[in-house]
């Protein structure tokens, strides 16, 4: 693709006039003759008869985004309890309640509006705009103002923002976000354009047919208008949790409701109870601080070039172990460049080389590359031409220079070294150019000017243009990355199997498995295909539909996919992959579908945002481990104080303190922290291993301080439930530094452990002022506490955190003592077996 044709700027002013009212060129006049184009009047009778070029699909609201972050089945459940306590008065405790789920909707919602902001800017900075001609003048557009029947002017930079056909001039298209392929095409008189390809040579005129709905773009794309969303396993297994915990909570807290009542205790008093059951028990405010970490994550991978439409795609990128792309546009920037000229022997006809590619520069990129490298003007005229045709695949000049006219073609090797023996050194040379991936073509001179409807013969070759598809600087540091990452890549690509594995080479990638064509795959089964995929790096000459056959084969063997693709031919496996990534230069409709949008077209920005996304899922996994150490140590209160015929020890109102210090102030420092190196271990297993214990240890504790406190002191519930509060508040907090400031700290990095401290140390204190100021004690239904009550918060947070160390490293053998394992000389042996 050339670059030129893809900047939003360039699309909107190159090729045409930009001022309205502008005469259309002579040359272009004499080719339409008579006609003038629409008149503005009838152009907007069309328009208003639904004829414009406006895209019908719906596009993402506002609305839409705030609807779908608010309406979860989490959300909704609470909301539900929420409303419940206002109803019966009780004000404070509902609020508590509700804030940490309005904060996690808030954040959610904005982070995406965000995105999707961002992304309309970027849609809008490079929306196509059409030179349109009318009543005989031609005018500056948008694409959306063009009606069915318009005349369009097509140049170099522009893109056919409609299906037509030509009705002047000829033109040479880039349609490789319609098909994928790097090359070119030549269109000339009545031949079809369609919208999404750009014009890189030449001038035209084309007439409007398909429009809007009607255009191939939309067709292909009308089951592809909006952004995919993908669960992560994480996101999953979140879910799958919340719903068990919700369930199960449930059940209990219905039925804890209906024994309040049978106890006379009142609809009021049983539904705050059953309240503060619920919200200890799920771990409100985990999703608030997963939602944090994601847009912490999302912001980290932003600044390596990306924009993140869903945030589920940062942390989706911590599984990908396969990125599957295309070679144009991601490993190559869209130029070319030469290499070398390699002569015949004893031949040296660089002026004329040098003239031919003056006078045909705007026939193709290819000779607009040699034109440029050689930048010589050239002194000769064009007295005869045979205008490149990809059918044909070479071009011819006869020029004149002084008193000497030769006649010379440019051309590819297959076809104008069609005749040569195979040990003509052009052909060597050009064999040792594709090994390295290097593209090559011919200039040679001939008698006359050949029939451009029959086969050239008889040329004389007299030197080999070697050229390379530019690559990006940057992307054997980012394939390095990958392979520290241990993600594989996949070239999906509509070029020549083989050109896209000699690139690969250049950049010191091994690809495994020979390079399959994209013929050889269409017959296979999902089976044969998933193998051969699989062992496979480099796949060519692939259709849209093979491309998400590809990427669900790769799924199906258990990978976790992240598809890059800049056209319309990459929709279908962009909404497959587990993450769909998209090139800002490319189609909208990529853009609209993908859950990142690299800004710069960068690959390495990609590898580097995979890389910092590993942050979140770290980060995650500390949260987990506070908020389900949470919910084990709210069951085993919940069940105890039941069975112990004991009050619930705290209100809701108490818990919002409890979680906010334990839980929900840290949780915004996890989340901007730096996580230590992954565990060893999985994810759920490491998160389990710390939770199941620290949640046991510190329940055990608190239910035997409440059964002290009520049971054998005789005091009130409410002081109870204020001894229960601190000690937690205490345990939760040393769980804090344990995670945040301790868990594989190194000498190294000092400072970790200090600030972890000095958080601690702040939320103990807020703890203290909370307890010793008589309004704030007040509102928190806290009462005053002795020095006995001191003593017993003390020896009940040693006792937790003991408890928790003992359990976390030695429940294999307290487990063995509790289920009497015998040891190996208690085992039964010999004939005992």
């Amino acid at each position: 693709m050339a670059e030129e044709a893809r900047g939003g700027g360039a699309a909107r002013g190159a090729g045409a006039p930009a001022a309205t009212g502008d005469p259309l060129e002579p040359g272009l006049a004499r080719l339409l003759g008579r006609e003038r184009g629409l008149s503005e009047a009838e152009a907007a009778r069309r328009a208003a008869a639904g004829l414009a070029n406006v895209d019908p699909s719906e596009q993402v609201r506002d609305r839409d985004v705030v609807r779908r972050n608010a309406l979860t089945f989490f959300n909704v459940t609470l909301l539900a309890l929420i409303l419940a306590l206002l109803v019966v008065g009780e004000i404070r405790d509902g609020l508590f309640v509700g804030i940490v789920v309005a904060a996690n909707v808030v954040v959610a919602t904005v982070e995406e509006l965000v995105a999707t902001k961002r992304l309309r800017s970027l849609q809008a900075l490079t929306a196509p705009g059409a030179a349109v001609v009318r009543g005989g003048l031609t005018r500056e557009v948008a694409a959306e103002e063009v009606v069915q029947g318009d005349l369009l002017l097509l140049g170099p930079g522009r893109q056919v923002v409609a299906d037509g056909r030509l009705v002047g001039g000829s033109c040479e298209l880039d349609e490789a976000l319609l098909t994928g392929e790097s090359s070119t095409v030549r269109r000339g008189d009545g031949e079809a354009v369609r919208s999404g390809s750009y014009c890189v040579a030449g001038t035209a005129l084309y007439e409007a047919e398909g429009v809007g709905a009607n255009a191939y773009a939309h067709r292909l794309t009308e089951q592809a208008r909006e952004l995919v969303k993908h669960e992560t396993p994480l996101t999953v297994q979140f879910r799958r949790l919340l719903r068990v915990l919700l369930t199960a909570t449930g059940v209990l807290a219905g039925l804890l409701f209906i024994q309040f009542n049978v106890q006379d205790r009142g609809f009021a008093e049983s539904l705050k109870a059953t309240t503060a059951t619920v919200t200890t028990v799920v771990p409100v405010g985990m999703l608030l601080g997963i939602t944090v970490v994601t847009a912490v994550g999302a912001l980290r991978v932003s600044r390596s070039g990306a924009i993140v439409q869903d945030m589920h795609a940062v942390e989706a990128l911590n599984y990908v172990d396969v990125i599957a792309f295309d070679k144009t546009g991601t490993i190559t920037s869209n130029r070319l460049e030469v290499r070398e000229i390699v002569w015949v022997e004893g031949v040296d006809e660089r002026a004329w080389l040098a003239a031919f590619s003056a006078a045909a520069r705007e026939e193709s990129r290819t000779v607009g590359t040699i034109a440029r490298a050689l930048d010589d003007p050239g002194d000769a005229t064009v007295a005869g031409r045979v205008p490149f045709s990809s059918a044909r695949r070479w071009s011819a000049l006869e020029l004149k220079r002084g008193r000497e006219q030769r006649v010379f073609v440019l051309g590819a090797p297959e076809t104008v070294l069609a005749g040569q023996a195979s040990g003509h050194p052009l052909l060597r040379a050009y064999g040792e150019a594709a090994e390295h991936g290097l593209r090559g073509v011919v200039f040679a001179e001939t008698d006359a000017l050949p029939d451009g409807e029959a086969p050239a013969s008889e040329m004389r070759p007299l030197a080999l243009i070697v050229l390379a598809d530019e690559l990006r600087g940057e992307v054997a540091g980012a394939f390095e990355l990958m392979r520290t990452l241990e993600i594989e890549p996949k070239v999906i690509s509509g070029d020549h199997p083989e050109t896209v594995a000699a690139l690969l080479k250049q950049l010191g990638v091994d690809a495994s498995g020979a390079a399959r064509s994209g013929i050889e795959l269409e017959g296979m089964s999902d089976e044969e295909l998933a193998e051969t995929v699989e062992a496979t790096t480099v796949f060519g000459r692939v259709t849209p539909e093979l491309k998400a056959r590809i990427v669900e084969s790769l799924i199906a063997r258990d990978h976790f996919v992240a598809m890059v693709g800049d056209g319309v031919n990459d929709v279908q496996a962009l909404r497959t992959a587990d993450v769909g990534v998209a090139m800002a230069s490319g189609a909208p409709i990529t853009r609209g579908v993908a859950g990142i949008v690299l800004l710069e077209d960068s690959f390495a920005a990609l590898i580097r945002g995979t890389q910092e996304a590993t942050f979140v899922l770290g980060n995650a996994g500390r949260l987990a481990k506070l908020f389900l150490a949470k919910s084990v140590y709210a069951f085993l209160l919940i069940l105890a104080t039941n069975l112990l015929g004991l009050e619930f020890p705290f209100l809701p109102r108490q818990g919002g303190v409890m979680s906010a210090l334990t839980l929900g102030i840290p949780a915004v420092f996890v989340a901007i922290g730096t996580p230590p190196k992954a565990p060893s271990v999985g994810f759920a297993r490491d998160v389990l291993r710390f939770a199941l214990p620290a949640g046991a240890a510190l329940g055990v504790s608190a239910i035997l301080l409440q059964f002290l406190t009520e049971g054998l002191l005789g005091r009130t519930v409410e002081e109870a439930r204020t001894l229960v509060s601190i000690t937690i508040v205490v345990v939760g907090v040393a769980f804090v530094m344990e995670v945040l400031g301790l868990e594989r700290a190194n000498a190294h990095r000092p400072w970790r452990p200090i600030l972890t401290g000095a958080l601690a140390a702040a939320l103990l204190a807020t703890l203290v002022v909370i307890v010793w100021n008589d309004g704030l004690r007040e509102f928190f239904a806290f009462t005053p506490v002795s020095r006995i009550g001191w003593v017993g918060v003390g020896v009940a947070s040693a006792a937790a955190l003991a408890g928790q160390y003992l359990l976390s490293n030695h429940w294999q053998r307290g487990l063995d003592i509790l289920t009497a394992r015998p040891g190996v000389r208690e085992r039964s042996r010999g004939k005992a077996l």
